[in-house]
């Protein structure tokens, strides 16, 4: 691959500072809602898995749109891991479930049929995480952490934007079956 300027995430992210990684105190309550976000079954983990997969299917344009769109996700998967560690958890690859570890996995990531099919999911995954993280942002209060993540909402609602262009330009038809 050639070399981008940016990281090749120039226009995947918005030109607006990620706040540092700070919280008020240890919180293990918060860690563990960050580990959804972090690595459950929608999370930033599962998102750069999802979209590097579906990048090897997709014509050269639209397949350096959505690697680049895993690469601003990689930056959020690292965010979140540094607020884990200060939050005085470990950022494993796992949530809780009935308390007791749930580790990630691949069969989080839908693999997809066609472009169209794999585009669709890569908008659900966009609009499931903001919700995810807009529901984390009522349950914290720390501001640090409400802070970074209404920082990553922002990038993720410029993901959903774009991954909606491309459904338009890619699926003719896909606009006229949403309400």
């Amino acid at each position: 691959m050639g070399e981008r300027p940016n990281g090749g995430r120039k226009n995947y992210t918005l030109p607006v500072p990620y706040p540092e990684p700070k919280v008020v105190a240890p919180n293990a309550f918060y860690a563990q809602l960050l580990l959804e976000d972090y690595a459950g079954m929608t999370s930033e983990l599962t998102a750069i898995h999802q979209y590097l997969y579906h990048h090897y299917y997709f014509e050269k344009e639209l397949s350096a749109m959505v690697e680049s769109i895993a690469i601003v996700e990689m930056k959020h998967l690292e965010l979140l891991a540094e607020t884990i560690l200060l939050l005085g958890e470990a950022p494993e690859y796992r949530t809780l479930s009935h308390n007791f570890p749930a580790y990630w996995n691949a069969s989080f990531v839908y693999y997809g049929k066609d472009l169209c099919d794999r585009l669709a999911a890569d908008i659900a995954a966009e609009q499931e995480a903001i919700c995810n993280y807009r529901r984390h942002q009522e349950l914290i209060a720390d501001p640090h952490i409400r802070e970074l993540l209404a920082r990553i909402i922002m990038d993720e609602e410029h993901h959903l934007k774009l991954f909606r262009q491309a459904m338009y330009r890619y699926c003719p038809g896909w606009g006229e079956t949403q309400v």
